[in-house]
């Protein structure tokens, strides 16, 4: 048995099994990034005025204003609005109480956006408040001589926040110099807007705009539908007593001619 041949059948063949390569897309330039739109609001969600001192003012000079220039289609004059001073910052902000900027069309906007008008206000007034009176003459000073504006009033309605009350800076070598003010000692402080061709007066505890080339007080609509109303009526009385004279004077006439042909038939009587 030890040369006994012992035979074994080949090892089966081995079948290697090949995964297939993965398919590989091909690239694709990536899109371009949007950029994110800059939202400026046209709210900061405050009230627009903290007591009716304030509110009674901001609306009065707001109103003798639009008056004033409401037939220049290129004068706008805005109140309580958001006014953003630098392109892509809307964190630089302000909100003026009473702004007048001449060269830039009258119409409504949701905010002003100096980059895009391409003026900054040439007048602005700020009406003290508590919560605004530290700011008054303080960083909202420093932000609008920075703008450039070339005027700016500051008022205190209710006399305890400033002094003096009234307070006018004007613009000059790029820094802010106070406004000195002029008149009779006795009569109302009034101070020179070069701006405006205005005089600010502060008479009867309220800040009052003078226009030196009419020689009349600029009045709010109130005061000035009360005016008109008035005038209307004055035309009204002066026609009725017109008509009425005109009456009388035909009733007269009437009379008269009456007289006359009674006169005439008596002297045919007569003869």
């Amino acid at each position: 048995m030890a040369n006994k041949k012992v035979f074994q059948s080949p090892p089966p063949a081995v079948q290697v099994l090949r995964r297939p390569r993965p398919v590989i897309p091909p690239s694709y330039p990536q899109p371009a990034s949007v950029p994110t739109e800059i939202h400026y609001p046209s709210t900061d969600g405050k009230p627009m005025a903290d007591n009716s001192w304030q509110a009674r003012t901001m609306t009065g000079k707001y109103d003798m204003l639009s008056v004033r220039y409401g037939p220049d289609p290129n004068t706008f004059v805005g109140i309580d609005m958001l006014l953003y001073y630098t392109k892509d910052k809307p964190e630089d902000v302000v909100a003026p109480d009473v702004f007048v900027v001449f060269g830039v069309p009258d119409k409504d906007r949701p905010c002003y956006k100096v980059w895009e008008e391409g003026r900054v206000p040439d007048f602005v007034l700020e009406v003290a408040s508590e919560s605004s009176a530290e700011k008054d003459l303080g960083s909202k000073k420093d932000t609008y001589e920075k703008m450039g504006v070339r005027e700016y009033c500051v008022f205190d309605p209710q006399g305890h926040l400033h002094t003096p009350r009234l307070q006018l800076f004007r613009l000059e070598g790029g820094v802010y110099q106070r406004v000195t003010g002029q008149g009779d000692p006795d009569g109302p402080l009034t101070l020179t807007s070069e701006t405006l061709g205005l005089e600010l007066r502060f008479e009867d505890d309220r800040l009052r705009l003078w226009d030196p080339a009419t020689e009349k007080y600029l009045l709010e609509y109130a005061e000035e539908n009360a005016g008109r109303i008035a005038a209307e009526q004055r035309a009204d009385q002066e026609r009725q007593r017109a008509d009425q004279a005109e009456q009388q004077l035909e009733a007269e006439s009437l009379a008269r001619r009456e007289l006359e042909a009674q006169l005439a038939a008596l002297k045919d009587k007569l003869r």
